[in-house]
């Protein structure tokens, strides 16, 4: 019995195109192979062999969703038309992750860094509250010059008239302005440490906060 044959990795191949690709360059004589072979010994030694040789070829990948399950947060996603659109609300949010201030006249507005910004009456100075809140997800920081407010919604630039805090305007948006924030926004991960559910860039969605769930273990923040 003669058989010859090359060693290649096998997880270079898929299933079916390793079995051509076994078929093709073992050079096996049928002659020199079935007649040597007279006892039953021999006949199963062969066949296992055959079955080694060729389930090397299947490579196992673990299953993300087969993971033993851990309570985490769980990303909520927003198309993202939906998510970049700026909406002012005349009520008094909480201050969840604070980020820097500017002051304009009788106001002062706060980032809440990835949620938006809070709208702040300064007319008393020791008594200055919350008094309204801009939804503009994916922010990080603002700039005040004039009476124009300049601030990030992920990638695009997004520029807010705040000459009358109370019915405040946007001039413009420039979309794609900071590129890198399209991926690697304030939200891309949660606040918080622990588990938490693998996230990665989507072009027709985003995240727009996070929930407390069971979720596969996977991604970890310290």
């Amino acid at each position: 019995m003669v058989i010859q044959f090359i060693i290649i990795p096998m997880q270079h191949f898929p299933p079916l195109g390793c079995l051509v690709f076994l078929s093709a360059i073992f050079k096996i004589s049928v002659c020199r192979l079935i007649l040597p072979i007279k006892t039953a010994c021999m006949k199963n030694l062969l066949f296992i062999f055959c079955i080694i040789l060729f389930t090397s070829c299947w490579k196992i990948t673990p299953n993300y969703h087969s993971r033993p399950k851990v309570w985490g947060n769980k990303p909520v996603y927003a198309a993202v038309d939906s998510a970049k659109k700026i909406l002012y609300d005349p009520v008094m949010h909480p201050l969840i992750n604070a980020g820097n201030i500017y002051a304009f006249k009788n106001a002062i507005f706060q980032v809440d860094v990835g949620r938006g910004i809070h709208v702040i009456d300064n007319s008393v100075p020791a008594n200055a509250h919350r008094v309204g809140f801009i939804t503009i997800n994916g922010c990080q920081q603002i700039s005040i010059q004039g009476s124009y407010l300049y601030t990030n919604s992920y990638s695009d630039l997004v520029t807010i008239d705040i000459s009358d805090p109370e019915h405040m305007k946007i001039v413009s948006r420039l979309a794609n302005t900071f590129p890198e924030m399209a991926y690697d926004y304030p939200l891309i991960q949660p606040e918080e440490s622990g588990y938490y559910e693998c996230t990665g860039y989507r072009e027709d969605s985003v995240i727009v906060g996070w929930v407390k769930d069971s979720i596969p273990q996977g991604c970890y923040k310290n």
